[in-house]
């Protein structure tokens, strides 16, 4: 196994991947610390979720979501494209497995949408919403 260097502690591992970065205040958009392991995980799956695939020069073409590209389209073509779109953006990173027990459900031109992650340190579960 080659070691993995981390930039933040200048460590290396042998034995697990890295997952130490930091932390996101989501509410204030700020840096609070770091973060590692499972919640490490869980902010960079809302990350994902949370950008807009193709927007931003700073990340590679496959980082962030598609789910905005479903504004303006009818319910049912939303419903049968979020939960792609939501395995396409998550399943980019390596330490999520699967994406698995998806319910949707509906309001107006909203969908609210909770699923589990299956992830190398365990299942996170997942609610988020979309605008359509």
């Amino acid at each position: 196994m080659v070691p993995e260097f981390d930039s933040l502690s200048g460590s290396t591992e042998n034995s697990k991947k890295i997952t130490k970065t930091y932390c996101l205040d989501f509410d204030s958009k700020t840096i609070i610390g770091h973060v590692d392991g499972r919640k490490a995980i869980e902010q960079a799956i809302r990350k994902i979720l949370d950008t807009k695939r193709y927007a931003f020069e700073i990340y590679d073409w496959n980082y962030g979501s598609q789910i905005s590209e479903l504004i303006g389209t009818n319910m049912l073509t939303a419903q049968m494209l979020i939960e792609e779109y939501i395995e396409d953006a998550l399943l980019t990173d390596d330490r999520i497995e699967r994406i698995e027990n998806f319910t949707i459900e509906k309001e107006m031109n909203k969908m609210s949408i909770k699923f589990d992650a299956v992830t190398n340190l365990g299942i996170i579960s997942v609610e988020t919403e979309a605008d359509i």
